[in-house]
């Protein structure tokens, strides 16, 4: 008997959404943990695109970036075939390309703003999470399995949020858009089981990402900087982006073999804290 050794994550990553932010923190934490490639997907501009690359770079690690738009089904479909290409397969996806939406109560709402919530974090999750399972069941299982287990060919990882349990007003289509990524995750663990293929999400909590970035309207503003006081105070703490990272590269690694269609909640606590807000 030995005892385990090497790189946690040594296989290929590709993170959608993955150029800045969240997505990039998670981009990063496959690299530290020894992926042999990561694949950046995202919508964003030369420089945000080559900053995420060298984030990811300063580990090692070969990093492919990948222009593509989640609303396009085939900008996906291609952005696989091009990290398949490179790389030859795909052992952990992690989904996290996401907007906030409308911050408009319901009786306001504009509906092509909605849409685009929806379209963007929920159909857009349900696109790249189709085309990486057509991918991972074609594939062998992922190398160095211990014996006794079954073999795994692939997982992925969705970004959900606390709002796919709770909500706040004034986020109707953010909220339906995760609480639609919880579901989208529930049915395609069920059926990517068959296909040793685990799917899992996660929802973090508070964090300071270009999604929760202020308007221009200063009386907003402030009630904005009200509520997230309240929101992080509830939480107990700043939190990080690479903490967020770390939690998806152990979700997505083969000894987690029997944890599928889970939503897992990165919050410090904040969904089960009654006792400040």
């Amino acid at each position: 008997m030995s005892k385990r050794s090497g790189p946690l994550a040594p296989g290929v990553a590709f993170i959608i959404g993955g150029a800045r932010g969240l997505g990039n923190a998670v981009a990063v934490s496959f690299a530290k943990e020894g992926a042999r490639g990561v694949v950046l997907v995202d919508i964003q501009d030369e420089q945000t695109f080559a900053e995420g690359q060298k984030n990811v770079e300063e580990y090692g690690t070969e990093c492919l970036r990948i222009r593509a738009d989640v609303t396009k089904e085939a900008d996906v479909e291609q952005a696989v075939q091009q990290a398949v290409e490179k790389f030859g397969r795909i052992d952990y996806a992690a989904n996290f390309a996401g907007i906030l939406g409308p911050r408009d109560p319901i009786s306001e709402i504009s509906l092509p703003e909605w849409q685009k919530t929806q379209d963007v974090n929920s159909t857009g999750m349900l696109v790249a999470t189709k085309y990486e399972m057509r991918q991972m069941m074609k594939q062998a299982s992922i190398d160095g399995i211990e014996e006794g287990r079954v073999p795994q060919q692939g997982s992925i990882v969705n970004c959900a949020s606390v709002n796919s349990l709770f909500s706040v007003a004034g986020t109707v289509a953010y909220t339906a858009s995760k609480h639609a990524c919880h579901g989208i995750t529930k049915a395609a663990a069920l059926e990517g089981r068959t296909h040793n293929i685990r799917v899992n999400a996660v929802s973090p909590g508070f964090l300071p990402t270009k999604l929760v970035e202020m308007g221009e309207d200063e009386e907003a503003n402030e009630a904005w900087k009200t509520l997230w006081r309240g929101l992080t105070n509830r939480q107990g703490r700043n939190a990080t982006l690479e903490e967020v990272g770390d939690v998806v590269v152990l979700l997505s690694l083969p000894r987690m073999s029997l944890v599928n269609a889970q939503n897992l909640f990165i919050d410090g606590g904040f969904t089960i804290n009654a006792g400040n807000f």
